[in-house]
């Protein structure tokens, strides 16, 4: 989730925030069925998201969930080697999922809880 101690909002940099922004607008504008053609009509909402039509239009052009995800990680990839090869050493800074980091913490953290291995108790604040 976001990191109250990280700039630009809590999510590090400003093209993470520019995405964020842009994924949560997508999600707010929704398009009337009148500009839309007829295989995008949304008969019980009266009109589509951006985000929706994004999916929409990735799907007719057969791109994927699994293929985009291929893409990100094939990216973060070149972008640590070329780090490595610069320097020899790299940074975790390429392209995140981050309410899917947070939900994989939060069930590692409660795994270990219902194993006995920690202490709900030593996870509260004082």
């Amino acid at each position: 989730m976001l990191n109250k101690n990280k700039p630009y909002c809590g999510l590090g940099n400003i093209e993470n925030l520019n995405n964020y922004m842009r994924q949560a607008f997508a999600e707010l504008i929704v398009v009337p069925n009148s500009w839309l053609p007829e295989e995008y009509h949304d008969k019980v909402r009266g009109g589509r998201t951006l985000a929706r039509l994004d999916q929409m239009a990735d799907k007719a052009a057969g791109i994927t969930e699994h293929r985009k995800l291929k893409a990100l990680k094939a990216e973060n990839i070149e972008n640590y080697r070329k780090q490595y090869e610069a320097n020899g050493e790299f940074e975790y800074n390429g392209h995140r999922d981050e309410l899917q980091l947070h939900k994989n913490e939060m069930a590692f953290v409660g795994g270990m809880v219902n194993r006995g291995m920690i202490d709900a108790e030593d996870l509260m604040e004082d």
